[in-house]
Order: C-alpha cells, then structure tokens, then sequence
C-alpha cells in the first residue's frame, strides 16, 4: 500500500503541474487572440503561482514529487499506528446558482492522494453491497441508468412521484452516525487503515483561503467535506440504510448522492416511502427543506391515465395534485418522454450567449477604438464570428465536426466519441425543446451579427449584414486559402447523431455528463 500511495502523490502532484500549465498555455492564447482582434500589444500575461502552495510544503506538487518516498512511508506509518491527520485544508467557496455559496475544501496533495487511493479500494470492495438503485460515484452506474430506471417506472397508469429536497444534506449529516455505518462489518467491508482515514477527513481542520496565513483553524465537527474523493464513497454510505428501506418498500426509486426520486402506484405506498424520507432524517441528523420539496405528486398521464384529486388513506383523505413531467439530472421525464430540463435549456443559452459576447463584443468593451480591420474582410467576412461559430459548435458536439456528423447520419462510417452536451442526448425521444432551442440560436446569432456590424461601423469598418439563411448554409464564408465548414450547428441535428449512436451501440460508448455539469 506504501507503494501505491506514492504512486498516487506523484500522479496527483503532475496533473496539478499540469493544471498549471494549461492555465498558463491558455492565458497566453488569450493575450495572443486580443493582440490577434485588436491590433493592440496585449502584454505578457500574469502568471502566478497559486498562493496556497506557500502554506504549507504538502500543496507544492514540486516538492511533493521530489518527496514522495518519505511521504508516502510516513503517511502509512500513521494510518497503521491510527494517529493519521490530513493537513489542515484549505476552504474555497463556489458560487452556486441560488446566489449561495458551497464550501469545497482543497486538501494537501499526499491528504488528496491517500483520499483517492482508499476510495477506490473500499468502492471496489463494497460495490455489490450498494443499493442496486444507488447510480452516483460508481463504475457500474451512471446518469443513464437512473433516466432510464426512471423512465421505466412511469409506464404504469397511476403513478405517484416522491420527490424530498434534503437541507444541506452532506454538510450536515451526523458524524456520530457515519462512524455507526463504518463500523458495522454487515453493512460495509472496510479496513483499519480506512476507518482510520475516514475518521481523520472527517474531523479535519480547515480554513478559509483568506484566512489561512493567521493558521486559525476550524475544526470540522459535522458534514462530510466536499472537495475530498474519499467523501464520495462516504455519500452513498450515508444514503445506504435509506437505500435498504426504499428497497423494502412497494415501488421503486432512483438516488443520485443526496438526489433522490421515488415512484409508487398507491397513495399508501407513496406515504410509506414519506416516511422513510422522514426516519432517515432522524437518524442521520439532517432536516428536509420543505419549501423546495414536492413531496407527493400524481404524475398525469393525460388520455389513457388514472386520473385522481382525491386521496383516502385509511382514516386519512384530502386532495392530491398533479404534475405533469419533472426535471432530474438534467433530463425532464414524463409519461410521454424524455426532454432536456428546463435547467439545462437555461445553461444551454447561457453558455451559448457567453461564446457569443466573447468573441463578438468582449474586446469591444475592454478596448473600445481597438477592433483590427484587417480581421474583415471579403472572403471571409469576419474571422471573429468565423471563430465564434467554431466555439459554439464544439460546445454543440462536444467536439465532433459537420464532416463527421453528417455522414453517419446518411448511414455512413461511425462517430469516434459522444461526449459533451451531445451527451445529454441520447435517451430524449421528444425534441420539440430541441428544434425550439435551434430557432432560438439562429436568431440570438442574427441579431449578434447585427449588433456585430453596428459596433464596426462606428469604428469606420463597413460590413454587409447577414440573413439567417447564410447564417445556416455558412456561405457567406469563401474563402480557398483557409477551409472552414461555419454552417451553423443544430441541437436538432446533434441529437440525432447521439440518438443513432444509442439506438446502433448502446449507451457503453458513451461518455455521461459528469455530475457537476448537471449542478451547474
């Protein structure tokens, strides 16, 4: 195990290196492309050395390199003897999309290492111990598996939706009741060794980055910490039991971490898995957020379903109210289908209008009488929307070409990869929200270019306007001495080459949307 510690302080130290240079590479394409668009000398870029690797020796991966030997002995040692302690983390604050912020710590490479290490070791070794219906942080299970569990279990013609919003749930969570999971050798196979870890990430000290200097810590005394790998395999186990007695009862269910969605075909069976939610919040120390919880729902199968606005439950009635879909993992999920949420439609636009003022208007604002002329002209018009309609069809694709695209949809050749946006795709079966989204950017990149040839003419630059006709064909692009295909990409046309891609080869291939690409 020393062995492999080391070896995984070494990998975790180069790909921070590498982080580093890529974050250096990019910001020198940066300055390249404002010199490149305004004919101005945009400076050298500021590179800076993260200021947290001077808090301690363990966050420079130089240093971890060149001693990952001695770490890595010394850390084992520890975890053996049981007196492990990470380094004090550091805590960095992510906006999240209700103006909040959500704490992730960053923890000392050989900390960051031993983390990942153990939880891969105890996943591996408990996986078929997990709750079938458990499709988080796993590598037997994915977003796809808990869409499709879903989907299936809304064919029935009464369906009840239990949907619970959980306060805080991994920051919250009782500590007293992680170490009654760990613990029981019935529940999870883990080592000492682990348990030694897991115990030292869960009461470690930490400290904001701005704080960290005056080594005033905090220690942690509830919560698992976000930022921490081992604190994935720590998510499905705090969900376990609730998983077991989801299991137990008449209907079926869907957790993704703290993400959970049941479905049942009686109201009594809807009320017992209610109160599951409710226990399990006793147990394990956590509230439920009732203001943004649907609770129990009756989903609306329109012609063809059971329709009810009353309940009778024993000595119990009143009224129950319907829906018609609901969002989850970025997917909306209906009796009739499967369609992008209407979460993922808004970042959607927002990432295409981002692409767009970018290389459009950006350099605009910050160098106002600085647009190079020589950047329009006849042939290619404009190389500023030629590479904007670039970006915005390796965001669409995920990276795929027209060239590739088209004909595997005239049946010919294969896809090499399906990643990307172009992964949410394959499950949709209802792309009315698609070909919405498809006339939406045919008609924001219209009035782009419209602004676009305001801006430059203001500046004594003279550009022809565009219709959306040459915006889709791409033909106002002729230019022999540099092919370029800027035909503007389709959501409609990416869909279907992910659909043909699923329906041909199934889902193995692949790549699912990470989980914080659903979050955010």
């Amino acid at each position: 195990m020393r062995e492999v510690i080391e070896e995984a302080i070494i990998f975790k130290s180069r790909a921070i290196l590498r982080d580093q240079r890529i974050a250096r590479a990019t910001r020198l394409k940066y300055a390249d492309r404002f010199s490149k668009r305004t004919g101005a000398f945009a400076g050298q870029p500021n590179l800076i050395t993260p200021r947290w690797w001077g808090f301690h020796p363990h966050f420079d991966p130089t240093y971890c390199i060149r001693h990952a030997e001695y770490l890595a002995k010394t850390i084992w040692q520890r975890l053996v003897s049981g007196d492990y302690q990470p380094v004090p983390a550091v805590q960095f604050d992510v906006p999240k999309k209700d103006g909040s912020f959500r704490e992730i710590m960053g923890f000392a490479i050989p900390d960051a290492a031993v983390a990942n290490v153990f939880h891969r070791s105890i996943t591996k070794r408990n996986l078929n111990l997990f709750s079938s219906h458990s499709f988080a942080y796993r590598p037997d299970q994915n977003v796809f598996d808990a869409i499709l569990h879903l989907q299936r279990s809304m064919k029935h013609p009464k369906s009840y939706v239990i949907q619970y919003d959980f306060r805080k749930y991994f920051d919250t969570i009782d500590h007293a009741y992680i170490e009654s999971l760990i613990s029981d050798r019935d529940l999870f196979l883990i080592t000492k060794a682990e348990r030694t870890a897991i115990r030292a990430f869960l009461s470690h000290a930490f400290a904001h980055v701005n704080d960290y200097p005056q080594r005033d810590f905090t220690i942690r005394a509830k919560g698992v910490p976000q930022g921490c790998s081992l604190s994935l395999f720590l998510s499905n186990a705090a969900a376990h039991e609730l998983d077991l007695e989801l299991e137990r009862q008449n209907g079926t269910f869907a957790r993704f971490a703290d993400d959970v969605v049941a479905v049942a075909h009686s109201y009594t069976d809807a009320r017992n898995i209610a109160l599951q939610f409710r226990t399990h919040c006793k147990r394990a120390g956590i509230s439920i957020n009732y203001e943004k919880s649907p609770g129990i729902k009756l989903l609306d199968r329109g012609k063809g379903g059971d329709i009810r606005t009353f309940f009778v439950d024993q000595d119990d009635g009143g009224p129950i109210e319907m829906i018609k879909d609901l969002d989850y993992l970025g997917h909306n999920l209906s009796a009739h289908g499967v369609t992008l949420s209407s979460g993922a439609i808004k970042k959607i636009k927002r990432r295409v209008s981002e692409i767009i003022y970018k290389h459009l208007f950006l350099y605009r604002r910050s160098a106002p009488n600085l647009i190079d002329p020589n950047r329009v002209g006849p042939g290619f018009y404009d190389w500023d929307l030629v590479t904007c309609v670039n970006e915005i069809r390796r965001y669409l694709y995920g990276g795929l070409r027209e060239q590739q695209i088209t004909p595997f949809l005239e049946g010919e050749g294969k896809l090499p990869f399906v990643r990307g946006l172009l992964a949410f795709y394959p499950l949709i079966d209802r792309p009315a929200d698609l070909i919405r989204l498809d006339g939406w950017l045919s008609n924001v990149m219209h009035r782009a270019v419209r602004e676009r040839i305001k801006v430059l003419h203001a500046l004594g630059i003279v550009q022809q306007a565009l219709t959306k006709e040459q915006l889709l064909s791409g033909d106002w692009y002729n230019y022999p001495a540099i092919l370029n295909d800027v035909r503007l990409p389709s959501f409609v046309r990416g869909w279907r080459a992910a659909r043909r891609y699923y329906l041909r080869y199934g889902l193995k291939s692949i790549e699912p949307p990470s989980y914080y690409s659903l979050l955010y």
